[in-house]
């Protein structure tokens, strides 16, 4: 047997998920309901596809060719270009203006197969996009020729060895494939785009719902669409970027780096978990100042303050915020969380982490983004967080809010993410807050299992780390 041969796309995360991209000379089919971005991720994919120099038509029957010129240009896949050279062509198959076409006799697709037949045989023919197959044929024959049209266009490009990708609606997001029950067997590859009402915000997703002969990922995944097409968030351990365990590096807080027996290890997550008051956003800028006094790129992305008030208040404990971010070495992003959603602050952060390239990112807080969106858009966001930090190589700090004397609940989605969890919290004294830290966990490495007073000093945070020798695994 004969291994699968796949036609990588191009485009981000779908090669991961699909373990290396669409089945070639083979048929797949892209299902969702209106508005999920299948033409986008038709368009997206014929444009990489012709990019890669293979010879592509697109079967139009929803949009103009000058639409899908207008739209393939403004999103940088370069469709102008690719027509230019050849690479790209369009078949308009939209419909007329005639609101009531006559139709009579049998309908069959022999009209459309001679059309790419003459195509592959005078031009050379790799790839056939139609899109969609619902505007194609939903009109103009019952479910079961819908069927045998659909076996008879696949088994046509089967054979003389075309590689397909064929669009069709859906009805529901969780129903049927497609609204015109066509068939998925014939295709080796199904790819399902959702656009769910999640709560008050809608959440896309993408999920392999077969791979004939392959492995590939299960379940939904968390996808965006952007002013450069669909970019897909899936996690995939194997991609991290193993650092030297021995190499680490300063916490930035005074006696933080005793307790956890000389620093944070490189390409590590770090989850600072904490009641309101307790000091999270202080240790959280300390982490990304020490980074920026080491010669180091940061990114603050600060979802509970303003820039301004941000600031204002770290100055006033010596940490100068405002005068390191006029330097090129740390970006600050203050924006209250309903301003954005999570599927665009993931594509933002791939973004800076390709352009800006830091070493330390820094979240404060993921409590606010995930009181600002559902329990499974949470989910999502935190597993692409993960996989882009893991892909990257890049150490953070994430802080999370919760109830005093909270530490022994388990944060949700984020123990597993998390190589080390520090804990802050206070009691109520007589007089003042008697603030506290415990390192509640850290992977790979020796650490104080003990409870450490935390006081709030001229220049930001200082933790009694007491003996040394206290450190254990």
């Amino acid at each position: 047997m004969t291994a699968l041969e796949r036609v990588p796309t191009g485009i981000p995360g779908l090669d991961l998920l699909t373990r290396g991209g669409i089945p070639k000379h083979r048929a797949t089919l892209i299902t969702g309901r209106s508005g999920t971005g299948k033409s986008v991720l038709c368009l997206q994919l014929a444009c990489t596809l012709a990019r890669a120099g293979m010879k592509v038509l697109i079967i139009a029957a929803e949009e103009a060719a000058s639409d899908l010129s207008t739209t393939g240009d403004a999103m940088d896949f370069g469709f102008s270009e690719l027509s230019e050279r050849g690479l790209l062509r369009v078949a308009d198959f939209t419909p007329t203006d005639d609101p009531e076409p006559q139709i009579s006799g049998d309908y069959d697709i022999s009209g459309l197969i001679h059309r790419i037949r003459g195509e592959a045989e005078s031009k050379g023919l790799d790839v056939v996009v139609i899109d969609s197959f619902t505007a194609l044929f939903g009109h103009r024959a019952s479910e079961d020729q819908l069927r045998q049209l659909f076996l008879q266009l696949v088994c046509f490009l089967r054979k003389h060895e075309i590689t397909a990708v064929i669009t069709a609606g859906a009805r529901d997001d969780y129903g049927a494939l497609t609204a015109l029950g066509v068939e998925d067997f014939v295709c080796d590859l199904v790819i399902t785009l959702r656009n769910t009402h999640d709560g008050e915000r809608r959440r896309r997703s993408i999920e392999i719902h077969k791979y004939r002969r392959s492995g590939h990922y299960k379940g939904e995944y968390s996808c965006a669409i952007t002013t450069h097409g669909i970019s897909v968030f899936p996690l995939d351990p194997s991609e991290r970027a193993v650092a030297n365990a021995t190499d680490r590096f300063s916490s930035g807080v005074e006696g933080l780096d005793r307790v956890n027996a000389g620093g944070w290890l490189r390409d590590s997550l770090v989850l600072v978990r904490g009641p309101t008051g307790s000091g999270k956003t202080i240790l959280a800028s300390m982490y990304a100042r020490a980074g920026v006094l080491r010669g180091e790129r940061v990114i603050f992305y600060g979802f509970e303050e303003p820039r301004g008030i941000l600031f204002r208040n770290l100055a006033q404990i010596g940490l100068g915020f405002e005068e390191l971010a006029r330097t090129e070495r740390l970006r600050v992003r203050c924006r209250f969380p309903d301003a954005t959603s999570p599927e665009d602050l993931l594509i933002e952060l791939r973004v800076e982490l390709e352009t800006f390239q830091p070493s330390l990112v820094v979240i404060d807080s993921v409590s606010a983004l995930e009181h600002a969106s559902s329990a499974q858009s949470f989910r999502l966001f935190m597993v692409g967080l993960a996989s882009l930090l893991r892909q990257y190589g890049q150490s953070a700090l994430l802080t999370q809010t919760v109830r005093p004397h909270d530490e022994a609940k388990p944060a949700a989605y984020l123990s597993t993410i998390a190589d080390s969890i520090v804990m802050l919290d206070y009691t109520t004294g007589e007089v003042e807050l008697l603030r506290s830290m415990r390192v509640l966990k850290m992977r790979g490495s020796a650490h104080s299992t003990r409870r450490h007073a935390l006081h709030l000093g001229p220049e930001g945070l200082v933790i009694d780390a007491g003996d040394p020798r206290s450190a254990r695994a």
